[in-house]
């Protein structure tokens, strides 16, 4: 009788153990998400960030920042736009492209170049594209605005901006940014409460102004059934 009691109660015992971790399993509530992890989780297969700079050293900073800073996401760095326009037309990697970043000082080379890139890209429709560069003039943001680009930023940048300004554009698909009316170059803000406590210098040292215009860089999105 005892051991045939132990024997009932070991395989109970057995079974209530085994069941355990699928009650739990029930019961656990997944973590929220950082850092536009759960909008690209829930929404799509977006996850990669390209990046197309002519300097080998910048593609090799915002990869890292990237892996290491924004969760979610994985970049793919080239320096070539060749082969950027290989990697973006090709129909295997449909849907999962959630940012193109490209230099516009990007000179022509092989068989692409940087406005064959944002033609692609944008004609897609669906893509954010944000642009860096070394020249911060009107043109040249007039030229981001133009071709319905997310972001500007201007060249040279510390990793910590690099990373904010992504993560303003996966969280929010736009970027906000000001701009002195006197020269039109963008102005670096880094604490916007400066702005309602004192007035905000050009960037240019050959600047004096303090008049600033705020600049919405949003992702005008193709209409399904467009032409």
């Amino acid at each position: 009788m005892g051991r045939r009691n132990r024997r009932k109660g070991s395989g109970a015992g057995g079974r209530s153990q085994g069941a355990k971790p699928a009650e739990q399993a029930r019961k656990v509530k997944p973590s929220p998400a950082s850092d536009g992890e759960g909008e690209n989780q829930r929404g799509s297969k977006a996850n990669m960030v390209v990046l197309l700079d002519a300097d080998a050293d910048y593609v090799e900073m915002e990869s890292k920042a990237v892996v290491n800073y924004i969760s979610g996401y994985n970049p793919m760095g080239f320096t070539q736009a060749d082969r950027a326009l290989n990697y973006v037309t090709n129909p295997r990697n449909e849907g999962r492209i959630g940012l193109v970043l490209l230099d516009l000082d990007l000179g022509d080379g092989g068989t692409g170049s940087v406005e064959q890139v944002i033609r692609v890209v944008t004609g897609l429709g669906t893509v954010p594209i944000a642009a860096v560069s070394r020249r911060n003039d009107k043109e040249i943001v007039e030229r981001v605005l133009s071709f319905g680009g997310v972001g500007f930023l201007p060249k040279a940048f510390t990793l910590e901006v690099f990373v904010r300004f992504v993560k303003n554009i996966l969280r929010h698909g736009k970027t906000i940014a000001w701009q002195c009316e006197s020269c039109g170059k963008l102005v670096a803000i880094d604490q916007l409460d400066l702005l309602k406590m004192k007035p905000i210098k050009c960037t240019d040292r050959a600047c004096e102004s303090v008049s600033l215009k705020e600049l919405g860089f949003v992702h005008r999105r193709k209409k399904s059934g467009s032409g």
